[in-house]
């Protein structure tokens, strides 16, 4: 039985637009089980007064970090106010000519992953300009019950980090959108149109639902889970990858030796990953057009492997072996082709990328050396078992189980 996205409740949603002025937070995957964009659909019962896109744009077709112009999309017939480029969050006059908000986006599960921005954003402007937010729900494609890294210290906060929530979090969309309104205090009217027959257990792969790549460099779901850790591969001098056909699963620089760092990770006895030296060359990003060498990270236990904690160990073991090895600083990655244009770090608590990526400095300090990982993880797991406590009171949880094991 496939599971049934929000998307899908085609009565309930008719029922939720009719006769309405509406606004739509819409991209390449705000597609239902039939294949009809949120655009069209909604376009037979309201009217659309304007699409918010968030990054890569109405199409997923703008590269990581590139801005996005707001416009008209001739394909749909629509307005484009776009989130990813001189406004992060829409004008509150803007949505005072609507009568709801509808998102409908399939998004990682993971803090850092812009999307949950823009979600943040987005029901924040609902929220001042008192308009309803309607989530139509979709999967967690990393399942709802996985846990991992520290819950985002407020001095921290940034785009790519908007809320005390852990780097991956277990939350649908549509529970996130609550979490952000009864935790995190945005006070959103907030509703959800729910996934019918999704288990929190589930992977992506076992809702019998087509994968669309959620952005240009998350082409599937295993891609998905290695870039749970390997995004913070972001804040660093080696390659993630990105310019080729493998981003996320393959990294590395021109001067890693891949052998040699193949055999070092696979003795680190990272549960559930074992590594195989690569060489490639990047066509766009960090060392574009030079020879790289590397490793490619092959998942062969999916319910073993740990992406963040994997990742904070392999970059540990790196920094060891090699002293090109370097955490890129604010400062520096702006030089970077790929980096994303997050117009302000809100506090300016760090010069590290990485700690913004993380959320906190822990990450940063055990990789140098300064702080042991274990330590570091048994704190994340004391903050991620308040984070679902405080999930589990507010009745964030729409799904069973509604208590959740602490992963």
């Amino acid at each position: 039985m496939r599971v049934g996205l929000g998307a899908d409740r085609r009565e309930e949603l008719a029922r939720a637009l009719r006769g309405r002025r509406v606004g739509l937070v819409a991209n390449q995957t705000s597609f239902n089980s039939s294949m009809e964009h949120i655009v069209e659909v909604a376009g037979e019962h309201a009217r659309v007064e304007v699409v918010f896109t968030p990054e890569h744009g109405l199409w997923g077709a703008a590269a990581a970090g590139e801005f996005v112009r707001s416009g008209f999309d001739g394909e749909f017939g629509v307005r484009v106010y776009s989130l990813y480029g001189e406004n992060l969050e829409p004008p509150v006059e803007e949505l005072q000519k609507l009568d709801l908000v509808v998102y409908d986006v399939q998004d990682l599960g993971l803090r850092w992953y812009t999307y949950v921005s823009t979600l943040y954003y987005v029901e924040r402007a609902c929220a001042k300009a008192g308009v309803p937010l309607l989530v139509l729900d979709r999967p967690n494609p990393l399942t709802g019950v996985a846990t991992e890294g520290p819950v985002l210290k407020p001095e921290y906060r940034s785009f790519v980090g908007v809320a005390s929530i852990p780097a991956r979090y277990a939350l649908t969309p549509g529970e996130l959108a609550l979490y952000y309104s009864r935790v995190e205090g945005l006070n959103c009217e907030v509703r959800v149109l729910e996934l019918e027959g999704w288990r929190r257990s589930m992977w992506f792969d076992e809702t019998g639902l087509p994968w669309i790549p959620t952005s240009p460099n998350i082409p599937n779901l295993e891609t998905a889970l290695v870039y749970a850790g390997a995004c913070m591969l972001e804040g660093t001098n080696l390659s993630e990858g990105r310019g080729t056909a493998s981003p996320f699963l393959q990294f590395g620089a021109p001067w890693v030796k891949a052998r040699k760092l193949a055999r070092a990770l696979n003795e680190e006895g990272i549960p559930g990953a074992a590594f195989r030296p690569v060489k490639f060359v990047p066509t766009a990003s960090k060392y574009r057009g030079q020879l790289v060498s590397g490793v490619y990270v092959h998942v062969v236990d999916r319910s073993t492997f740990k992406p963040f904690t994997a990742f904070v160990r392999i970059l540990r073991r790196i920094r060891e072996m090699y002293g090109e090895f370097e955490l890129l600083t604010r400062e520096a990655e702006r030089e970077v082709e790929y980096v994303k244009d997050y117009t302000a770090w809100s506090t300016g608590a760090s010069r590290y990328v990485i700690d913004y990526l993380a959320g906190t400095s822990e990450v940063r300090e055990c990789i140098e050396g300064r702080a042991d990982v274990e330590g570091a993880e048994e704190r994340w797991r004391r903050e991620r078992r308040r984070y679902l406590e405080k999930a589990a009171e507010k009745g964030v949880l729409l799904y069973e189980p509604r208590s959740l094991p602490l992963g």
